[in-house]
């Protein structure tokens, strides 16, 4: 059993505000550790409910957010954005992905940090429905035929979530300032949002044979709707048919939609055939930007063990 941890940031535990979620600065350096013992608690939930080698696969941003020396040592890692063979790198095998720390989808009121895919859109549809992140990704990782059977995370992003996968086991995570600020009480619910973290990773990996990959049926119409109508021009190099502040695509199934998305959004026209040479050096110069020379932690008023 291969299971594939895939890790976010905004729906960790111990993270309330958007600046522990920004690369880069003193708070997202405490953020990084809140995510990493999440992470540890779904690697080991995962070999608790049997699998025999767990991938860390960390998606959010460049992609280095993770703190590797903190990781299970069981677990492999996987840094960064790729070309081929996935977006993900190497993701071949794997049986289940349990995702970590999502958020909800562009446009959805009072939630935290929400966006999908790129922070420019007031929304993203599929086939003139709102989409979140998993529909988009579970979707994608779906037509390599692999399944997502765990989310963390926000209420309404978990929600989210389970209406298009509703075979997944889930974990929701507050996202209030008092929640992590209250001394005692604030570590006692981070302990024990951990623990269920972990029994309910295990309680998905035992459960894998009732897991399905996540599939739409062709052909697939996406709206990309950008904040302004000046993003919207100012990312669209590839000529993508747009009326105003909304940009569209067609695809025949997810991946050839994904890709689109991350051209219109990662790729300009222009660095196209150079995409797999860039992507090797970005993930090379954060990998050792965020290794050494990350800033301090500030984790400002929460709760610490």
């Amino acid at each position: 059993m291969y299971a594939g941890v895939f890790a976010d940031i905004e729906g960790s535990f111990g993270i309330w505000r958007m600046r522990q979620c920004r690369m880069g600065t003193r708070e997202w350096q405490y953020g990084r550790s809140c995510l990493t013992e999440d992470v540890n608690q779904v690697v080991r939930g995962c070999f608790d409910g049997g699998a025999t080698r767990v991938l860390v696969k960390d998606t959010h941003e460049v992609g280095f957010n993770c703190l590797v020396k903190e990781l299970d040592p069981r677990a492999e890692y996987l840094g960064g954005h790729y070309v081929k063979p996935s977006l993900y790198g190497d993701v071949t095998g794997i049986d289940l992905v349990l995702y970590v720390a999502i958020h909800a989808a562009s446009g959805t009121p009072e939630a935290f940090f929400p966006h999908t895919h790129y922070g420019v859109f007031s929304q993203l549809r599929l086939n003139g429905s709102p989409v979140s992140e998993m529909d988009i990704y579970g979707g994608y990782l779906g037509e390599l035929g692999i399944p997502i059977g765990f989310v963390s995370g926000e209420d309404v992003a978990v929600e989210q979530a389970l209406r298009t996968l509703p075979w997944a086991k889930s974990v929701v995570v507050e996202k209030d300032k008092d929640t992590y600020t209250s001394g005692e009480k604030s570590l006692q619910y981070l302990e024990e949002g951990r623990a269920r973290l972990r029994a309910t990773a295990a309680d998905a990996v035992r459960s894998v044979s009732e897991m399905r990959p996540l599939l739409f049926k062709g052909p697939l119409r996406f709206e990309a709707e950008f904040r302004t109508e000046e993003l919207a021009r100012k990312y669209n190099t590839w000529d993508f048919p747009r009326d105003g502040a909304t940009v569209s695509w067609e695809a025949g199934d997810m991946v050839e939609g994904f890709d689109k998305l991350n051209r219109l959004v990662f790729i300009p026209r222009w660095s196209y055939p150079v995409r797999r040479p860039m992507a090797f050096a970005m993930r090379s110069y954060y990998r050792i930007k965020n290794t050494y020379f990350a800033p301090e932690a500030d984790p400002e008023e929460a709760s610490l063990p």
